[in-house]
C-alpha cells in the first residue's frame, strides 16, 4: 500500500503557511475540483495558482493556523494513481476546531513524485 502520509503532512504544513508556490507544485494542470457542489475547471498553472491562493486566503481570514490529518484512506488505482481521502481538522492558534471535513484527491505518480490531478470536497 502506498504511504501518502508524508505527502499530505507537507501539504498541510505548506497550505497553512499560505505557500502557494509549494502547494501549486503538488498539483497537475489542468485540474478539476468540486467544492460545495460546484465543478471548477482550472485549465492551466496560472488558474490553479489563483484558485489555491484564493482558498488559502479564506483559511487565513478564518483564523486557521494548522490542519491535522485525522484519517487517511488510500485506494490504489494501478501502479501510478490513487484515490486518497483525507479527513482534515482545521484548528486556530489556540487549538479550537474550526472545520472538520473530508476531501478525496486523485493523485498520479509521474517522475517519482505524486501530484494531485483532481479533488472533491465532501459536502456531507
Amino acid at each position: 500500500m502506498t504511504d501518502l502520509s508524508p505527502f499530505f503532512a507537507r501539504y498541510a504544513e505548506r497550505y497553512m503557511a499560505s505557500d502557494v508556490d509549494a502547494i501549486g507544485a503538488m498539483y497537475e494542470a489542468p485540474l478539476l475540483a468540486l467544492r460545495e457542489g460546484r465543478v471548477i475547471h482550472l485549465a492551466d498553472r496560472t488558474a490553479v495558482r489563483a484558485h489555491l491562493a484564493d482558498v488559502m486566503a479564506g483559511y487565513a481570514r478564518s483564523g486557521a493556523a494548522r490542519a491535522d490529518i485525522a484519517a487517511l484512506d488510500v485506494v490504489p488505482l494501478g501502479k501510478s494513481s490513487v484515490f486518497a481521502t483525507v479527513r482534515w481538522q482545521v484548528r486556530d492558534a489556540k487549538g479550537a476546531l474550526l472545520r472538520d471535513f473530508r476531501t478525496t484527491y486523485q493523485l498520479v505518480r509521474a517522475l517519482e513524485q505524486w501530484r494531485i490531478l483532481s479533488y472533491t470536497n465532501h459536502d456531507d
